[in-house]
Formats: structure tokens, C-alpha cells, sequence
């Protein structure tokens, strides 16, 4: 259910990836505004994220979990449907309120089921199903756009059959204990007194940081810098941002063993700089496929950076507030997914690929240094 529900999560993105230069010819979408496709989808998250993280660990997260797939999938279908930009945006932002819950209970449900090198391992695999879901995604995206710029939004629709699948087959599920009532203001005072710490915030900002970096840069503008600068097909950008997730899947699978020798400092620090040198590579690419190194190193760093993160983040929330903790932490993936392509199509209003790219470059080496110095990437015992 955790593997499920996490591949589930990635059909909003990468699968809609490639087919961005489609939909901007097709609906006559700008350049500076294409990212709003991606940032209307991230927008609802800002409040339904912290939001369905509350309600879940109040109420149980069966109740938050499959009325969030149903919108998820319907919102996502009815993308297809878009006859122009302005229903595209709505209809993503409506997908949007369904996803906020998918991506923060998985990750809360790994907290509730294992602890210590089991958490670790667990996590590992989540990891490596994001990658390869990002892997597989944007080559079934590109395939899907060459024929009709439609057809990848119609992915998401997968989403009501496993919701199905999971109500009336998922024991787990079924058994799930309902949390121990308590007033709503005692409860919201509790979750703001345990989520007010600079762990958090740590965590918090460095999870919106190498998303920051790598929505904008990456996900969203690679598409169109290989399409404007080398005429690249949809099918064959979709095989460039696949490929970030061999690296991924690699890094994340081998995360525990990774952990026994290198601290989490050590693997953020070494995950940041990465990204960094990825990013600074793409003005000197001469021809398309030199892209693949950036891809994978961005791949490479986000198998070690959401992890670990998300780990580390686990082994300091109260076991009463493990969603309210993990949703505390996809604010501040949604904040960036939102704010990234929107920086990014503004910049290049002005300024140039290669600009966006050293900028990026600098900002991921700017993070590598602060995860030198973060309190949050101390080693500590393990809570809950």
C-alpha cells in the first residue's frame, strides 16, 4: 500500500513533464506561463497539505486517504478535457487539493510500521519508487504527448481503481486504530508547540530547497530548453528526464548501507554539491544527450536528499503527529514546487537558459554549504 500509494503521488508530474511544449503549442500557452500548469497543481497543497496532515492524525488517515484519491483521479481525468489554459489551471489546482494527502501518508504510515534500520530500509524503497516512477513516467508521458498533448493527464485516473482495490481489499487499512480524541484547540495547541523547533524549520527548508532548485530548473525548464535549443521530440525528452532515476534508483535502494558508513550530513552535503555541478554542466552541453548527466546527477541527489530528510524527520516527530509532521515537511516541497517554475518563467523574461542554469548551479552549492552547519543533520536517537 505504501509502494502503491507513493507511485500514485508521482502522476501529477513527471508524466506531464514531457508533455508541457505539447500542451504550450496546442493551448497557446506562453513560455513565462507554462509553469503555472505545474504550479496551479502545487498551489492547493500550501493549505490542504498541513491541512489533511491535521485531520489525519485527528481522525484517521482512511478518512483523509480515499476521498483525496477519488478527487485526485477525477480532477486529473477531466485535465484532458481542457479546452483552453484557464480550465487547465483550475482543473489542476482541483487535482492538487486530492494530492496533497497522497505524498504525506505514505511517508506517515513508514513511521507507524517501522522504526530504526527497518524505517531506514523502508524509506529506501520509497525512494527508489519515486525514482523509478520518474523513470518510467516521463518515457510513458513522451510516448502519450506525441500522440496528443491530452493524453498524459488522463494518468491520474488510475488513481480511482487503486482507491477501489485498497476500500474493499487492503486488511491493513481496515484495522487502522482511530486516534484518542481530544479537543480540537487542545490538539492544534499540541501539534504548534511540538512543530515550533528549528529542526523542523531545518528540514523544512532544505526539503524546499532541492526541490526549489530542481522543479524549476530541472522538471519544468529542461523540457523546453531541449525542445528550444536542439528541436529535441517529446518522446526523446522524456527519455532524458527518465534517465535521472537510474542514479536515483541506485542512491535510494543503497541507502541503508549508505547510512552505515557516511553520516546524513555527509550524504545531504555530497547530494547538494552534486546537484550543484549538474546544474552548472547544462549551458556547456553542445548537443542533447550531455542533458543526461545533469539528469544524473539530480537523480542521484533526490534518491539521497527526500529520503533522508524524510527519515530524519520521522525520528523526531511524536507518534501522535507523524502526518502532521511529514505534511509540515511537503509545505515546503509544495511552497517550492509552486514558487519554482514561476521564478524560473519569470527569469527567463529577462534573462537566459544559461543564467537560469548558474543560478540554479550557485543555489544548490549555497545549500550544500548550509547543510554543513544545519542542527537537524546531527546524529540522534531514535523517538517513537
Amino acid at each position: 500500500m505504501i509502494v502503491a500509494l507513493t507511485f500514485t503521488s508521482l502522476l501529477g508530474f513527471p508524466v506531464i513533464s514531457p508533455a508541457l511544449p505539447a500542451a504550450r503549442d496546442a493551448l497557446n500557452i506562453s513560455t513565462e506561463n507554462i509553469g503555472w500548469v505545474m504550479a496551479s497543481y502545487s498551489l492547493p497543497g500550501l493549505l490542504f497539505m498541513p491541512l489533511s496532515g491535521l485531520l489525519a492524525d485527528r481522525y484517521g488517515k482512511r478518512r483523509v486517504l480515499f476521498p483525496s484519491m477519488f478527487i485526485f483521479g477525477l480532477a486529473g481525468g477531466a485535465c484532458s478535457l481542457a479546452p483552453d489554459q484557464e480550465t487547465l489551471f483550475v482543473l489542476r489546482f482541483i487535482q492538487g487539493i486530492g494530492a496533497s494527502a497522497l505524498s504525506t501518508l505514505n511517508v506517515a504510515m513508514v513511521g507507524d510500521r517501522f522504526k530504526g534500520p527497518d524505517r531506514v530500509r523502508v524509506m529506501g524503497f520509497v525512494g527508489a519508487t519515486q525514482n523509478i516512477g520518474s523513470g518510467l513516467l516521463p518515457l510513458l508521458g513522451g510516448a502519450l504527448a506525441a500522440v496528443a498533448w491530452f493524453y498524459p493527464f488522463g494518468v491520474a485516473m488510475l488513481a480511482i481503481p487503486l482507491g477501489l482495490y485498497m476500500i474493499f481489499t487492503m486488511e491493513g487499512v481496515k484495522r487502522e486504530n482511530q486516534p484518542e480524541k481530544s479537543g480540537a484547540r487542545a490538539f492544534l495547541g499540541h501539534a504548534w508547540s511540538q512543530l515550533n523547533n528549528r529542526i523542523v524549520l531545518e528540514l523544512v527548508f532544505m526539503t524546499g530547497g532541492f526541490i526549489f532548485i530542481g522543479f524549476g530548473a530541472f522538471i519544468t525548464y529542461i523540457p523546453l530548453f531541449l525542445k528550444d535549443t536542439f528541436d529535441s521530440p517529446a518522446f526523446f525528452i522524456g527519455l532524458i528526464i527518465a534517465s535521472r532515476s537510474t542514479m536515483g534508483v541506485l542512491t535510494a535502494s543503497q541507502l541503508t548501507r549508505l547510512t552505515r558508513h557516511f553520516s546524513y550530513r555527509t550524504l545531504i552535503f555530497s547530494a547538494f554539491f552534486a546537484m550543484s555541478v549538474g546544474m552548472a554542466a547544462v549551458p556547456f552541453a553542445d548537443n542533447a544527450w550531455m542533458i543526461i548527466f545533469t539528469a544524473m546527477c539530480y537523480g542521484g541527489a533526490f534518491g539521497i536528499l527526500r529520503p533522508s530528510l524524510q527519515i530524519i524527520l520521522l525520528d523526531h516527530a511524536p507518534e501522535d503527529l507523524r502526518t502532521t509532521f511529514v505534511s509540515a515537511l511537503n509545505l515546503g516541497l509544495r511552497i517550492a514546487q509552486t514558487a519554482a517554475p514561476v521564478f524560473a518563467g519569470l527569469y527567463l523574461i529577462v534573462g537566459t537558459y544559461t543564467g537560469l542554469y548558474i543560478t540554479a548551479a550557485v543555489l544548490a552549492g549555497l545549500m550544500a554549504l548550509y547543510a554543513l552547519t544545519a542542527i537537524s543533520l546531527r546524529p540522534v536517537k531514535e523517538s517513537g
